[in-house]
Parts: structure tokens; C-alpha cells; sequence
């Protein structure tokens, strides 16, 4: 198997799956790495104390462990890229239309012509990723599983609805689950994809079952992965905090391969079919309301006819067998959590979540954090690097800091000290000037403080003309807030005042008047 970099959530979810009591060749294949990757893990977290016979440590501190007894792989020098500079020339060789040669045949030619230091296997993993053969079609074999173990997840579009909030029309998407063994189905139909929507309908099927399965298998869709890949999917947060709360796994399929998860591909246009046809029976139904039908359709129209396949209602076969085999509900409901990243500014130590600002230490200006919110505690959680740095208290401020994060000469600055620092300037110029700096720093001054800095800027360069103080007045009872506006007005008055007053006669001017009688003797 090809090179793989381990990280601290891979490594979680093999102690996870092996606490759970799946065997070795089951994580390795779902996990997408080797047996003897997940044997060397188990060993060295058995040596540092973690057992199968105890309840798993807190995730935080099992990520210590997991951090103190991983070994750092370091990635070796990858031959692949040799062969890459052939790939064109290997291609040919096997795909040619009249002597086409075998891959390994190829392979030999092409590394005794140019001298590689390659091997076979390194060959072999490069020809499949590359998609070098032509492989046969396969045939497609159905799978059944036992009773628990498996339900299959996809989202389908199936029409358009009245949004009660916005009176529009908007996509509606069904969220579709079906349990491999019984075929007994769960619908619920959605205005969104996001993320906490995703997780909430896992959380409403379980309920709907009554028990949870062992694993939930799902498509590459960005509402349950943030990164598909064969070996390393990375799977969104709320999801993965559901996963862990009702005791699940998530099995996220390859990229195209719709077989992986079959039962559920074909109910999709059944899902969509019933939609349109409850939107008929029922024309000013909500989506609410909607979802309460489709779930006694569910239950007794679907759950009671024969399956083509097993020859068993799925309802009856879901409980008279399936439902004695699912997990059992936790006490109390989870609560989905709300995952963002976001970006620490380089200047100013503050990122942005739910329009409002958060404030870190110096130490992580410039880096990427993961925050997690909580509805019901408003509580807002700051992650770096699967670390908790911060925690703060959700509330109607729009910028949360705390001072010690800042060095001592900003401190000042965000107490209100720069405000006060900006008033005495404007007071230098007059009352008026003081009194339009004070409305401008309203109501918040620490953002308005650049607009202030401005108009000061401003005050300096015309605080001695005639028309200032009336300008200022005016530029107060019109509200003015804008360095630009203020600007403008003082300009406007500047060119009135010329065309009006004409140019005012200089002391050494005067004394060159002479009186008309001057010139008349």
C-alpha cells in the first residue's frame, strides 16, 4: 500500500472502531489502511493503558496519548514521479491497436529502456491510479447484510415548495435513509444542505427507528465530507459529533461509485415521486406538515407491501427482526453544534463567526482555527489544532476581546483611550468641531475611529477660514459622518466665498491707491 500520512483523527477513529469490538480486516478496510497500521496503533495504546474492558478516555486526552505514542512517518522518496515522465510512452504500449503488450510487459520495457530504479509494485499502484488498463466491465452482485449493521444515506432534488418565512419558492431536497437489511425506509424533506441540517436528519431517523445501526454509509456530498478521498475522507464536524454521541460509524463511499450504496440510489426517484404526488393531495400543505405524510407512507403504504428482493414487507421485517438489533437511543436528545473555521487577521488578532469579531493571543495571528457554537449553552468554543485555546460567552457585543490577549500599548487604545485622544484634538478647533468629532464616533468608537481620524485631518488643513465654524454647524445638524461629505462642504463654501467676496486688497496694495483727485491736477 502506497505512502499515508496518520493523523491524530485517523488514529481516534481505528481505537474507536477497535474499542467498539470490529475486528482488524474490517478497520483496516474501512479505514483504508493496513492491518498492520491498525495492529501497531492498538499495541501502543494498550501499553499506554487504554483497554477495550474500560470506557474510552475523553477525546481531548485520548488525543494526548494518541500524540505522545505516535511515531512521525516521514514521507519517503516517491518513484512515481519517474514513471510519470513515461506515462504517455506506457499508454501506448499497452493501448496499441495493433501489438498491444501487457501492463507488466510494458512496465519492463519501459524501465530497461530508460534505466529505473522502479519496482513492480510501486508500477502496479501508479497503473491504477492512472487508470493505465482497460478494465472489464464488472458485474454487479447484490449484498445482502445482517440485521443492524448498515443504513444507506443520499440526498435527492424532488421539486419546489412555499417557504412559510420568505412566501417564495424554494428547491426542496430529500434526505433519504434505508436500512440494508429490512429496506424499511425514512424520508424527510428539506429546504437546505448545510451541515447542522445534515446532522439534524440523522438525528430525527434514529428517532424514526427507534435505535441506531452499527454504521451509516454515505456519498461524498459536502454537507457530510469536507474532503472526499478513498483513503482520507475528512467528514464535517456536526456529523462526526452525532457519530460519536449515538454510538455509529460513518462509511463514507467512493467518489462515483453509486453501487456502493445502491438501495438507497434507487429510492431517491421514489422519494421524489411521492413528494409530487403528496403536493397534490395536498395543494397549501407546509414542509412540516409535509413530512408528517410522508412518514405514514413510510410506515403503511411502503413498509407494507412486499419487497422485490426479500419477499418480506419492510415494516414487518424491520419488526419482527432489525429493530431487536439496533443500538439503543441515548437518554436525551444531542444538541448539533455549529462548526466554522475561520481566519485569525494578521493585524488586529481578531476573526469574524456570525458576524460578530473574537479577539486571540498574539501567538495566532495569521492562523486558520476551527470555532464551534453551541444554540442552547451560547457558548462559543476556539480550536487549534484539535486544542481548545478559548472560550467565550455569546452576547450582543459585536467585538469580544480579552485585554490580556493585547500588549500593553493597545490596551489603552481599545478601552477608549484613542476616542478621548481624537476628542481633545477636535477641541483645539472650536466647540462646533468637538461636538461633530463626538457624533462621528458614535455609537461605537473604536470602528468609527478611522472616520474621525479623517475629518481631523480635514479640520487641520481649513480650521482657519472664515466660513469653518459654519460649516461645522451645518455639517452637525445634517449628521455628516463621512470625511468625503465634510470635504465636500467646506469646498462649496470656499468657491461661494470667492465668487461672492472677490479678493480682499493687501496692506501694500492700499498703499498704492491713489484718490481720483491725484490724477486730475
Amino acid at each position: 500500500m502506497g505512502y499515508r500520512k496518520m493523523a491524530k483523527e485517523d488514529v481516534y477513529e481505528i481505537i474507536r472502531r477497535w474499542h467498539a469490538g470490529q475486528s482488524t480486516s474490517r478497520i483496516a478496510k474501512t479505514e483504508g489502511c493496513d492491518r498492520k497500521t491498525v495492529r501497531k496503533y492498538i499495541i501502543k495504546l494498550l501499553k499506554a493503558g487504554v483497554t477495550r474492558s474500560e470506557a474510552l478516555p475523553p477525546k481531548q486526552k485520548l488525543y494526548q496519548i494518541i500524540g505522545k505514542v505516535s511515531s512521525v512517518n516521514k514521507r519517503p522518496r516517491s518513484a512515481t514521479e519517474e514513471l510519470a515522465r513515461f506515462e504517455d510512452e506506457l499508454r501506448e504500449l499497452i493501448h496499441d491497436p495493433k501489438e498491444p503488450v501487457k501492463p507488466k510487459t510494458a512496465f519492463e520495457i519501459v524501465k530497461i529502456k530508460h534505466n529505473l530504479e522502479v519496482s513492480y509494485e510501486t508500477f502496479k499502484i501508479f497503473a491504477r491510479q492512472r487508470a493505465l488498463t482497460v478494465k472489464p466491465k464488472k458485474q454487479i452482485i447484490r449484498i445482502e447484510l445482517p440485521a443492524g449493521l448498515e443504513t444507506q444515506i443520499d440526498y435527492g432534488r424532488v421539486g419546489y415548495l412555499q417557504d412559510p418565512w420568505s412566501r417564495k419558492n424554494r428547491v426542496v431536497w430529500a434526505f433519504c435513509g434505508i436500512l440494508s437489511c429490512s429496506r424499511y425506509p425514512f424520508i424527510q424533506y428539506v429546504f437546505t444542505q448545510k451541515k447542522e441540517s445534515f446532522a439534524e436528519s440523522f438525528i430525527d431517523m434514529w428517532e424514526f427507528y427507534g435505535g441506531v445501526t452499527e454504521i451509516a454509509s454515505i456519498d461524498n456530498l459536502k454537507a457530510g465530507v469536507i474532503k472526499p478521498d478513498l483513503y482520507d475522507p475528512k467528514l464535517n464536524k456536526s456529523l462526526q459529533e452525532v457519530a460519536e454521541y449515538y454510538g455509529f460509524f460513518i462509511d463514507p463511499c467512493r467518489v462515483g461509485k453509486y453501487t456502493d450504496k445502491g438501495k438507497v440510489e434507487r429510492f431517491v426517484p421514489v422519494a421524489r415521486e411521492v413528494f409530487r404526488k403528496l403536493k397534490k393531495l395536498h395543494p397549501i400543505v407546509d414542509i412540516h406538515e409535509l413530512n408528517e405524510h410522508v412518514l405514514i407512507w413510510c410506515k403503511q403504504e411502503y413498509g407494507q407491501k412486499e419487497h422485490g428482493t426479500t419477499r418480506v414487507a419492510p415494516a414487518v421485517a424491520f419488526e419482527e427482526v432489525e429493530k431487536k438489533k439496533l443500538k439503543r437511543l441515548p437518554e436525551e436528545r444531542f444538541e448539533v453544534p455549529v462548526w466554522g473555521q475561520a481566519h485569525v487577521h494578521q493585524g488586529d488578532q481578531f476573526f469574524t463567526f456570525d458576524k460578530k469579531r473574537y479577539a486571540l493571543p498574539v501567538a495566532y495571528r495569521g492562523k486558520d482555527v476551527w470555532v464551534r457554537y453551541s444554540r442552547k449553552s451560547r457558548l462559543l468554543y476556539v480550536f487549534y489544532e484539535d486544542e481548545l485555546i478559548r472560550e467565550y460567552v455569546i452576547n450582543s457585543k459585536v467585538i469580544n476581546y480579552f485585554p490580556e490577549d493585547f500588549p500593553e500599548g493597545k490596551r489603552e487604545m481599545m478601552n477608549g483611550g484613542y476616542p478621548r485622544y481624537l476628542l481633545e484634538k477636535a477641541r483645539v478647533y472650536g466647540e462646533n468641531s468637538y461636538r461633530l468629532i463626538e457624533s462621528v464616533l458614535e455609537p461605537h468608537a473604536y470602528l468609527n475611529a478611522r472616520r474621525a481620524r479623517g475629518m481631523i485631518e480635514i479640520m487641520k488643513k481649513y480650521s482657519r477660514r472664515p466660513y469653518f465654524e459654519q460649516v461645522c454647524r451645518k455639517a452637525l445638524s445634517r449628521r455628516v459622518k463621512l470625511p468625503r461629505s465634510f470635504r465636500a462642504m467646506l469646498e462649496a463654501e470656499e468657491r461661494q466665498l470667492a465668487l461672492s467676496g472677490g479678493i480682499e486688497i493687501s496692506e501694500t496694495g492700499k498703499q498704492m491707491v491713489r484718490d481720483i483727485g491725484y490724477y486730475l491736477n
